[in-house]
This record gives C-alpha cells, structure tokens and sequence, in this order.
C-alpha cells in the first residue's frame, strides 16, 4: 500500500554507519582491504563521539567511536545463526570479479567466513569479518539462469 504524503520518495541513503573502538585501526582496513578513502573527519560534540566519513565508488561509509563510552562487542554468531540476533547483518558489497576479490583478501589474511560459495543458483559470494569482527559479504557478478 503506497502512501502518497510519505517523505520516502524524497529520502536517498546518505551512508551508513559502523560503531568502532579503534577509529584510526578501522580506517586503515577498509582503505588498505576494501579500497575506501577518508574524505572527512570531526567530531560529533552531542553524542560525545569522533567520525571519519570513508567513500567509495558512490558508497559513503561513517566510522564512528565514542572515546569515553562503554563498548560492547559485536555479535560474532557465524552465519545462519547471526539472522537469529536483530538488527543490521552485513555490509554487502559486489566485485566484478569475485575469485581475484577472494584471492587478494586470503593473500592479505582477512578474516573469511566463507570464500567464493554458492549461495544461490544465480549468486556468489565471500563473506570476511572486518578485525572488529563485522560482517562484510561480497558477491560476484549475478549469473545467468540454466
């Protein structure tokens, strides 16, 4: 059922944030592994946290730390059971070439959940963990059905 005096026609995604302990750690793997580059940092004084904006290729990704908080860890439930935990899952990205992408990630010792699968009869993907242990799943290229 469509609401035609719903906002969501005009809403687009701006980014997504990921809570982290280590700001600086996390901004080094997802430049050096997944190819993001900082193109803003600050603070956000109301929350009492420091952010770095990472971006690429139109995916704007914010890491953000609270420097006084309390941090719990991440939920590390291997997949099927982390659906069974609510909330965000992954970051789900796509490759071109998924067997060059999961070749460079075991070279460079990130952790994989699992490495070029089959996931469905059009699907590939490598699921790998970011060192504060979020999911991060990358598929292939979407093959034709036989």
């Amino acid at each position: 059922m469509s609401n035609n005096n719903s906002v969501a026609g005009s809403l687009r995604l701006y980014n997504l944030a990921l809570a982290v302990g280590d700001l600086d750690n996390m901004i080094n793997w997802y430049d050096t592994v997944l190819g993001f580059t900082v193109t803003e940092r600050g603070s956000f004084d109301i929350v009492g946290a420091d952010f770095a904006m990472l971006e690429s290729n139109g995916l704007r990704l914010e890491l953000v730390t609270r420097t006084n908080g309390v941090q719990q860890a991440v939920d590390r439930s291997n997949p099927p059971d982390h659906l069974n935990v609510l909330g965000w899952k992954a970051l789900v990205l796509e490759s071109d070439d998924l067997s060059k992408t999961t070749a460079f990630l075991v070279e460079n010792k990130v952790e994989i959940v699992w490495a070029d699968q089959q996931l469905t009869a059009e699907r590939r993907s490598t699921m790998i963990r970011d060192p504060e242990g979020n999911l991060v799943n990358i598929f292939g290229p979407r093959q034709p059905k036989v």
